[in-house]
């Protein structure tokens, strides 16, 4: 089980890219930024920093720290890009996660609304500005994510 806290949220590929917000300089000029996976910012890094909380037993919201913006999965629940939606996660179902114990500290991130379906960093790619999709889950390293606290 998760606490409620800031987290950054850690890929289990090798060097551990954690999911950011794409082009951070501007990130909601609209209301869908997208999410990609970057290397573990120590600086100027709120990009990569959510807000965790839990909406019920093993749910949770995943808020990006700059404001009112929450990780939302694709709409119709297909393999593309997850984004950032602007409406609280109490009336939008796409932006409710189920957080689990996948086993050495990693975590599944299933959509509610999609039952299965994962955030994954797309194939298995650790570099940066790797899109970060919805995907059948496989307990792949690629769709496993360890929250690193950083306000608890």
């Amino acid at each position: 089980m998760i606490r409620d806290g800031t987290y950054t949220i850690a890929s289990a590929l090798p060097s551990n890219p954690v999911l950011d917000i794409d082009g951070a300089t501007t990130p909601f000029d609209s209301p869908i930024a997208g999410i990609v996976g970057f290397k573990n910012q120590t600086a100027n890094n709120q990009n990569q920093q959510w807000k965790v909380t839990a909406l019920s037993p093993g749910v949770y919201s995943l808020q990006s720290v700059i404001g009112p913006f929450w990780i939302a999965a694709p709409d119709d629940g297909s393999v593309a890009q997850v984004d950032t939606s602007r409406y609280d996660p109490v009336v939008n179902l796409i932006t409710r996660w189920r957080i689990s114990e996948a086993g050495g500290g990693n975590y599944t991130i299933e959509s509610e609304k999609f039952p299965g379906r994962v955030i994954d960093l797309e194939y298995a790619n650790n570099a940066d500005n790797t899109r970060a999709i919805l995907y059948q889950n496989g307990l792949q390293p690629n769709q496993l994510w360890q929250f690193i606290p950083v306000a608890i």
